[in-house]
């Protein structure tokens, strides 16, 4: 993998923007980066691994770094969402229940792989994700940026499939694994 698809570092670079930082950190010039980054996300035009590594290398020297992976990763996912195609979205809303549920789960998959590297896969028992290289332990390798991929997971079912709850990082690269994997846990506890 020698490029990455442009949303990443651009989800990460909004929710930089986006969280309440004083000016003098220097995030003003981001403004550039993000324009930049968006006519290549228009255009189709990913960036360069390295690229991607240092922006997650940036929102990881934050004290609120796990805020940034959290934010990034949902935005990142309704990036993904808003991108399949307008008759998808509307049959996954239309369709009854669980048609529906399964289109979105399948859009979802999809976009996992192709955007993410992450193989996802949703059965009725649940959903369940893993990458053998995500982009968090190559810039990171102590797995503290694993949190985008949660959150982006989880949004991305969520929207598409309708899934309420976290995706759960049970496996890691940085405490050993061979991989890092995933499980959705639905949110439980509510009348």
């Amino acid at each position: 993998m020698n490029h990455v698809p442009t949303l990443i570092p651009l989800s990460l670079l909004e929710a930089l923007r986006n969280l309440d930082t004083p000016v003098e950190d220097g995030l003003d010039e981001l403004a550039g980066e993000i324009e930049r980054y968006q006519a290549q996300v228009k255009r189709g035009v990913p960036v360069a691994l390295d690229e991607a590594l240092s922006v997650f290398r940036l929102a990881g020297r934050r004290p609120d770094a796990a805020l940034v992976f959290a934010d990034a990763g949902r935005r990142t996912a309704r990036h993904l969402a808003r991108r399949q195609p307008l008759l998808l979205r509307g049959a996954i809303r239309a369709l009854p229940g669980g048609l529906g549920r399964r289109l979105g789960a399948r859009a979802a998959r999809s976009a996992a792989r192709r955007q993410l590297g992450v193989a996802l896969a949703v059965t009725e028992s649940g959903a369940r994700a893993e990458s053998a290289k995500p982009l968090s332990i190559l810039a990171l390798p102590d797995g503290s940026a694993c949190g985008f991929y949660g959150a982006a997971l989880s949004e991305l079912l969520r929207v598409l499939a309708g899934f309420e709850g976290a995706m759960i990082h049970e496996r890691c690269r940085a405490r050993g694994d061979p991989l890092c994997a995933w499980r959705a846990t639905p949110v439980g506890g509510y009348p």
